[in-house]
């Protein structure tokens, strides 16, 4: 992990939902944020997502994307990354106001589901039908990304 260009944000690759999970918690004991949401915020965003990809998103939107560039897209997304302030569907967007224990333990609840599904996922609203190894990427990815803008407090020296 560095922090490097203009917006010095972290540069993070998870490998493993744990990993996620202990990052997070790490933030939680105090970080600098450079970005428009709270660490709750993150964690509602993240569990969101983790719910929706075993019950589904709004297809509406992004169909003509999702059907003709959507593996395209989500090449060119791995190689370049997330641009800040892009959302899919702007209903994923979390609230102001959230408390992060409860949002935490929201997402842990969530990644305990995905981690225990053995059913079909449903497509992503602009990549489309993804295995479950596309899956697994893509969330440790959305979750670097987001992840990135936090900046945990260097731990205290102990004595």
């Amino acid at each position: 992990m560095t922090t490097e260009g203009p917006s010095a944000r972290r540069k993070l690759e998870l490998a493993s939902l744990d990993e996620l999970l202990s990052d997070i918690r790490r933030c939680s004991g105090g970080c600098r944020s450079l970005g428009n949401w709270t660490l709750a915020q993150a964690c509602r965003h993240l569990s969101s997502t983790f719910d929706g990809s075993i019950d589904g998103f709004d297809l509406t939107q992004h169909r003509w994307k999702r059907r003709l560039l959507g593996k395209a897209l989500l090449r060119l997304t791995y190689r370049d990354g997330i641009p800040p302030g892009y959302t899919v569907d702007p209903a994923l967007t979390p609230p102001p106001g959230l408390n992060f224990e409860p949002e935490f333990a929201r997402l842990e609840q969530a990644m305990v589901r995905y981690r225990e599904h053995r059913g079909k996922l449903q497509p992503h609203p602009l990549f489309g039908r993804l295995s479950r190894d596309q899956w697994d990427r893509l969330h440790l990815f959305h979750a670097a990304h987001h992840l990135s803008f936090f900046l945990p407090s260097p731990a205290p020296e102990q004595a």
